[in-house]
């Protein structure tokens, strides 16, 4: 479902030896295939990046929970980087359940932005920032996000969250008070990816111990973490 990853390694690739989280970002569940978005940041992603057809990987998944569906309309899905890969997975879904929908996507410069023809198929709105300004609005995606909701005049609203601890933070700060609801896609370190290595711990919003990004989220209600520690 949207919101879960796999944790995928080439099988001939043991440099890094770790396999790296990825969000679903489409899938055929007829046709049994399933699409993940890459990012080149290291050895990892690049080798992912150059595989060809016929490669063989070692995957695991799908892990992790799901976006619950929205209680409160519109969905307003915000992503930044690469943390819009769940948001598309997910706007295809709310699309076919004729779930209204907006999107407030946020990248480094023009040459970073993708998919947004892909989800103007989905959402009623889309909305592009980049912090240059190269494309679309020009500056910070929470920054951006208020803009708008002021603008459009939304009180209420869930929202689907996933890109730069930062920004999530920012996002779960504005909207503490308002008529929100508020789910946070946490992207950590999953080194396993079923809670044995417990390398993705989130501290609890109540000081109680921690949760895991793996087995607990990686979709967690802004109300249940804290962020930035």
């Amino acid at each position: 479902m949207a919101g879960q990853f796999i944790n995928i390694r080439m099988t001939h690739f043991y440099d890094p030896l770790l396999p790296r989280p990825m969000s679903i970002f489409r899938r055929n569940g007829d046709e049994g295939w399933l699409e993940v978005l890459v990012r080149v940041v290291g050895r990892g992603s690049k080798a992912l990046s150059q595989s060809e057809p016929g490669d063989r990987f070692t995957v695991l998944g799908p892990l992790g929970n799901g976006f619950s569906l929205p209680k409160k309309l519109p969905a307003v899905l915000i992503g930044g980087g690469t943390g819009i890969a769940p948001l598309v997975f997910l706007a295809s879904e709310l699309s076919k359940m004729d779930v209204p929908s907006m999107a407030v996507f946020g990248f480094r410069s023009q040459s970073e932005v993708c998919c947004v023809e892909e989800m103007r198929a989905f959402c009623q709105e889309v909305f592009v920032a980049t912090d240059d300004g190269s494309y679309g609005f020009r500056g910070l995606i929470p920054d951006f996000f208020a803009r708008i909701a002021e603008e459009k005049g939304i009180d209420e609203a869930t929202l689907y969250v996933c890109g730069p601890v930062p920004m999530m933070s920012r996002i779960a700060d504005f909207s503490r008070g308002k008529g929100y609801d508020v789910f946070l896609s946490v992207e950590a370190h999953m080194a396993c990816g079923f809670g044995a290595c417990v390398g993705c711990a989130v501290p609890r919003a109540d000081g109680k111990g921690f949760v895991l990004a793996c087995v607990d989220g990686p979709v967690f209600n802004a109300k249940e973490i804290r962020l930035g520690d």
